[in-house]
């Protein structure tokens, strides 16, 4: 039976989010299946109300202003749906945080089902139920009828807040496969060329936004202090400046580093079509402090490119050491350096086939897609 959703994600395109990445990504698939998504997000000055990106609807409603920005952002999102009442089935929430936690006392009201998916560990459920706004956390977030955790570390903070357990489900996220794939040797070496890149030098690749939580400055600073971690390897960073450097300084540093060590690494803005990038590559580093379940893992699993990651969550899932990647320790940039000097053409191969397998069985858009559909009906007709 289609059903008619409506995603809410508090940052979407031209926005950089992962969580909106991902959201497009499932939306996608279930519209495939026959489903109606429409997306709500929060405005800026310099976007439209509304307008269609990649074939869906998106609605952008007035941000707050003031101390308690949240009023006016609930009652326009509540104004919003309220209007919209009778067209949607579904109100989905990209986000457990305390803004999204909205979506459950809204969908209540109007007679419609609610989930929210939990996208960053030690984050979104942070503080709950330890501070008035906490406590106004958990009392919508008890309202709402599924709660999406895309890692075990996640599943066990819905847990430990003292939400229903009933209702906590542990869906990762996904990835297409048919989009992100490897490609045979002879264009793997035709991609560098286009994109500009050493043909026979071991490619090194980390994808994410240039802020403190990504770390990926603290991947280039320790890549040109220490030679290419006294590696033949060649460094490729690929990612748009955050929305915390609101000047641009650490942005135009980092340019700076990579212009300045060419020999070493080479920094890239971000391309709609950025799985040629993982097919050009040999390795792919996730230097991250935090994580929920990290995009550019499965992508990089899928195009059969091993990982090299920090013990992050959803991280620690994808990646067994030895096997589809290796781990290292933030604390010990010499862990890293180890890796590089151990591993081989041999080693990279069989992790990324290994990993390439592991994701087509059990990561697939496709299939998460599939238990979602199961899952707003479970929660609408049960």
């Amino acid at each position: 039976m289609p059903l008619r959703i409506l995603m809410y994600s508090t940052h979407f395109p031209p926005q950089y989010s992962g969580a909106a990445k991902q959201a497009i990504s499932l939306a996608k698939m279930l519209k495939r299946m026959g489903h109606h998504i429409e997306f709500l997000t929060i405005g800026r000055p310099e976007l439209s109300r509304h307008e269609v990106v990649e074939g869906f609807h998106v609605w952008r409603i007035k941000p707050g202003r003031g101390r308690h920005t949240e009023i006016s952002i609930w009652k326009n999102m509540f104004l919003f749906a309220y209007n919209r009442r009778r067209d949607f089935d579904v109100f989905h929430s990209h986000g457990a945080y305390y803004i999204n936690s909205i979506v459950g006392p809204i969908a209540a009201i109007l007679g419609w089902k609610s989930l929210v998916k939990a996208s960053l560990a030690e984050n979104d459920l942070f503080g709950i139920k330890g501070s008035i706004t906490g406590m106004i956390q958990y009392f919508f977030l008890k309202m709402v009828n599924a709660y999406i955790a895309i890692s075990r570390d996640l599943a066990a903070e819905f847990k430990q807040s003292g939400l229903p357990a009933d209702r906590i489900h542990h869906m990762p996220n996904g990835v297409d496969t048919n989009r992100f794939k490897p490609v045979p040797p002879s264009e793997k070496y035709h991609l560098r060329e286009v994109l500009g890149l050493p043909a026979e030098r071991l490619i090194a690749l980390s994808v994410g936004v240039f802020d403190h939580r990504k770390n990926i400055g603290w991947l280039m600073e320790q890549w040109v202090a220490n030679a290419a971690l006294h590696s033949r390897a060649f460094l490729l960073v690929i990612g748009p400046q955050s929305r915390e450097d609101h000047q641009g300084k650490f942005y135009t540093y980092l340019k700076e580093l990579a212009s300045n060590n060419p020999e070493h690494l080479k920094m890239a803005d971000p391309i709609e079509n950025i799985e040629i990038y993982y097919q050009a590559a040999d390795i792919f580093i996730l230097p991250s402090k935090s994580e929920g379940m990290p995009n550019v893992v499965l992508e990089s699993l899928s195009s059969e490119v091993p990982c090299i990651v920090t013990g992050v969550s959803g991280a620690n899932e994808l990646i067994q050491d030895g096997t589809t990647g290796y781990l290292f320790d933030l604390s010990r940039p010499e862990s890293l350096e180890r890796i590089f000097s151990r591993i081989s053409e041999v080693d990279i191969k069989s992790m990324g086939v290994t990993g390439r397998k592991m994701i087509e069985e059990n990561y697939s858009i496709a299939a998460l897609a599939k238990k979602y559909d199961t899952l707003y009906h479970n929660i609408l007709f049960s």
